[in-house]
């Protein structure tokens, strides 16, 4: 089976939190821009420019009006920082110089009844006259000026046609005769200000309104696949079926949505008061900086949420969960006669609580229903405690027929039912294994005799016949020399064979007694195939091996389970194609783990998988090589006797070994 290198599902779900945010801004800001000119200023996809829109005009005209009164009045807020003493309308005045309202906006008022004028203009050599300041103001190029009744100004919606109505110039405290207004707006607005805001927003307004509907839907299809996208591949990894949670995912739900709330403020903090600095730069290094912390905090809070309901974890990593399962140990933790007890009077606390209830409020019905469902869950509760009898009754009376081979699960019972279905299945299970040993025995008693002698024959007739030739020919010699070697190898041969039909006859018979404990399969692989390296690098047999990163640990002896995969190994070494590439992979499933090999076999197989299992069978019915044919046999038997699964697949000349055990 091919590993696999990428896991696409993981891919998209990052390049659809990269898209979202993005989405996100153009949908918004399409839906204010269409809200904004339909409901606000239409004026705006009329307009050449910014400074032709309405609410320039009311923006720039409530700036005059409100720096107008505060002088009529004689008021100047939040004080003035500086003052110098002038001459204004023939006669001596002072000239207030009000810096703490800054800005874009620069203004100079003249009251000549009063002999004073206000600006927010700095106070320094060339702003100590009235003459000085006006010349410093007509330093920009956007002006608006008031002089003898009269309106000068480069705005083309705030000339005097256009704001003759305007209540600055309609009501009984307007402008008048006494006063000369001077106003600017800097060059180029280097202050974050309205009219810097507003500006930008008009220019944004301008290349969206029109294009605003379908960035809309565009937006909202974007949005829809990339959620889709995100919640299908969360918690994904390599392995299909398989749901990876790290340390964060088992975290208690509250603690995890407490530390979300914290980190969501964080973020809201920080950009709300970044949006106060009047430095551009600063504003939006820090409005970034807090919408990224409350994105990655969703994201962080989805992936959790997401994973935790993938993997059925969502329920039991709350506090209440915990609190509720650790009162119910306590409680499945004393005698049936305790726990009867404390189930009765917790009933009867209830009962009599909604029963009272319902005679001393006006709620009569709601405590109807509270009681009537507590009556109806108790009786369910008691239907449910019934049915897990009725089952495990039929499985005695299955054992009482001789049926030791029952269907009952202890997951699906509960309490001291739970233990009783362990115990049953548990004597059902020790009768089962009394009849197969009996079973076994006697066929091992049959196998013994017609398959041991099978294979030890040719080795015997050749040592007799070899110690023959021997007692006639005269000592020492070459040919002496020949016929001992082939006895040796004959002797050795017999020996093997021997002890491959013990443990062959213990393997099929149970005969075994098992150390199971748990065993990482991953490198329990790894040392049998170094112990095999040097024997494939002389028949130039390569390698390939596709392991989990992470370790696997499975249920079985490892003496045996050691075993198994050493004769696999040699049966590879000894009849695999020279030259070729050997394959193991080691594939883990959520429920199971499958060890596979594959690999080029030498000669022709010309027999079925089934027989191939079957002891005393080699692959080439003519090829005479070292093997005894019960590698595979024991192989197969001590797998089963672990647990697990042994198959064989053949397809031409591949040969392919599975191996399945259940996974820890």
């Amino acid at each position: 089976m091919k590993k696999k290198l990428i896991c696409m599902p993981k891919i998209l779900k990052n390049i659809s939190y990269i898209l979202i945010p993005i989405f996100v801004v153009i949908l918004i800001s399409s839906i204010i821009s269409i809200m904004f000119v339909e409901e606000t200023d239409r004026s705006i996809i009329y307009a050449n420019s910014y400074y032709d829109t309405q609410s320039f005009k009311e923006d720039y005209l409530d700036n005059i009006s409100r720096k107008y009164y505060l002088i009529n009045e004689n008021e100047f807020s939040g004080g003035y920082t500086d003052k110098q003493s002038t001459n204004i309308g023939g006669k001596d005045g002072t000239i207030y110089y009000n810096t703490y309202v800054n800005g874009n906006f620069r203004y100079l008022i003249i009251n000549k009844k009063a002999g004073t004028a206000t600006t927010n203009l700095e106070h320094t050599m060339k702003t100590d006259t009235i003459d000085e300041i006006i010349g410093s103001l007509s330093e920009n190029s956007m002006y608006w000026n008031y002089t003898n009744g009269k309106i000068d100004t480069n705005f083309s919606n705030l000339t005097m046609e256009e704001v003759r109505y305007e209540s600055l110039f309609t009501n009984s405290d307007g402008v008048n005769d006494n006063f000369e207004i001077y106003t600017v707006l800097l060059n180029k607005l280097p202050y974050n200000d309205d009219f810097f805001v507003y500006e930008l927003f008009y220019n944004f307004i301008i290349k969206t309104y029109k294009i605003a509907p379908l960035l809309i839907v565009v937006s909202l299809i974007v949005l829809i696949t990339s959620l889709i996208l995100i919640i299908k591949g969360i918690g994904k990894t390599k392995n299909e079926g398989e749901i990876s949670l790290n340390w964060f995912d088992r975290w208690k739900l509250g603690f995890v949505l407490i530390l979300g709330m914290i980190l969501i403020h964080i973020g809201a903090f920080t950009a709300i008061l970044s949006v106060q600095i009047e430095i551009v730069s600063f504003v939006a290094i820090g409005f970034t900086t807090g919408m990224l912390i409350i994105y990655l905090t969703l994201i962080l809070m989805l992936e959790t949420i997401v994973k935790r309901i993938k993997s059925h974890t969502l329920i039991k990593s709350t506090i209440c969960y915990s609190i509720l399962k650790g009162a119910k140990s306590v409680i499945d933790n004393r005698n049936i006669a305790t726990k009867l007890i404390l189930y009765y009077g917790l009933f009867c606390l209830l009962g009599f609580f909604f029963t009272s209830r319902m005679w001393q409020t006006r709620h009569r019905f709601m405590y109807s229903v509270l009681l009537l469902s507590l009556g109806f869950l108790s009786l369910w509760y008691l239907f449910c405690k019934l049915r897990e009898f009725e089952k495990i009754r039929e499985a005695l009376k299955s054992i009482y027929e001789g049926n030791t081979n029952i269907k009952l699960n202890p997951n699906e019972q509960r309490g001291v039912l739970k233990e009783l279905s362990i115990y049953i299945q548990d004597i059902a299970g020790g009768l089962s294994n009394a009849v197969n040993e009996s079973l076994k025995s006697e066929r091992l008693k049959t196998e013994l005799i017609t398959n041991v002698s099978h294979d030890i024959k040719t080795p015997l007739t050749s040592i007799i016949n070899y110690v023959d030739l021997l007692k006639k020919e005269k000592m020492p010699n070459e040919k002496c020399t020949e016929y001992l070697m082939i006895l040796d190898n004959k002797s050795q041969r017999l020996k093997r064979l021997t002890e491959d039909l013990v443990e062959a006859s213990k393997a099929s018979s149970g005969n075994i007694k098992l150390k199971m404990e748990q065993i990482n399969i991953v490198e329990l692989v790894k040392q049998v195939s170094g112990e095999f390296e040097d024997r494939f690098k002389k028949r130039g047999l390569q390698e390939v091996m596709a392991l989990p990163e992470e370790p696997i640990t499975i249920n079985a002896d490892g003496r045996y389970l050691y075993r198994v995969l050493e004769n696999i190994y040699s049966n590879v070494a000894k009849y695999a194609m020279e030259n070729t590439r050997v394959y193991l992979d080691v594939i883990a499933h959520k429920k199971n783990v499958t060890i596979q090999m594959k690999n080029i076999s030498q000669d022709k197989l010309n027999i079925s998988a089934d027989e191939l299992m079957q002891r005393f069978v080699r692959g080439e019915a003519s090829r005479n090589t070292e093997g005894s044919g019960l590698g595979l046999s024991i192989a197969s038997s001590l797998t089963e006797l672990q647990g697990g699964k042994f198959d064989i697949y053949l397809d031409g000349d591949l040969f392919k070994v599975t191996i399945e055990f259940e996974r820890i």
